[in-house]
């Protein structure tokens, strides 16, 4: 079953999606993004947005990060609600 807030490893969104709306209104400012078109800056941010997760997917198969880190993102999370979320912090940067 779907759950939309809960735990990274079963719910679309969890805390760290607070953390993705703050991070990624501050890359929209500090990269300039609200300057460009809205179309390449929404482009910019969603190739940034899947690049960090795609190295994060890498980060969670090395020993480094399992110091860190003990449970692995769920997809749904990762490539979902993390994506959106950096997008709500893209939308507020624009606005604002």
């Amino acid at each position: 079953m779907l759950k939309l807030i809960g735990r990274k490893t079963e719910a679309v969104f969890d805390w760290w999606s607070v953390g993705h709306i703050f991070t990624y209104y501050a890359v929209t400012k500090l990269l300039l993004l609200e300057q460009l078109p809205f179309k390449d800056a929404i482009l910019i941010l969603i190739f940034l947005g899947y690049s960090w997760e795609f190295l994060e997917r890498i980060l969670e198969n090395l020993d480094y990060h399992k110091r860190f880190f003990k449970e692995k993102e769920g997809w749904m999370n990762r490539y979902i609600g993390d994506i959106l979320a950096d997008i709500v912090g893209f939308l507020l940067a624009w606005q604002f």
